[in-house]
């Protein structure tokens, strides 16, 4: 099984499938997802994975090491 990766570069709108770049390696873009293929991981997990990051970095916690990312924001 592969993983599967999902990118986009900054500035990119993406609101088109030409802004990402997408495949079975990295397309070495400045933010990527990468979701594994062996897991059977279906999209609903996925999306509860980003709305839980979407939650980690909108609420940094002070105490915890690394949840102030991305730094100086």
């Amino acid at each position: 099984m592969a993983d599967h990766f999902l990118g986009i570069n900054r500035g990119v709108p993406g609101t088109k499938d030409s802004d990402f770049t997408y495949g079975t390696s990295t397309g070495s873009t400045d933010i990527e997802l990468r979701v594994a293929d062996a897991k059977a991981l279906t999209r609903e997990d996925v999306v509860k994975a980003l709305e839980a990051f979407s939650r980690f970095i909108d609420s940094p916690n002070v105490h915890i090491a690394g949840t102030l990312f991305p730094v100086g924001h």
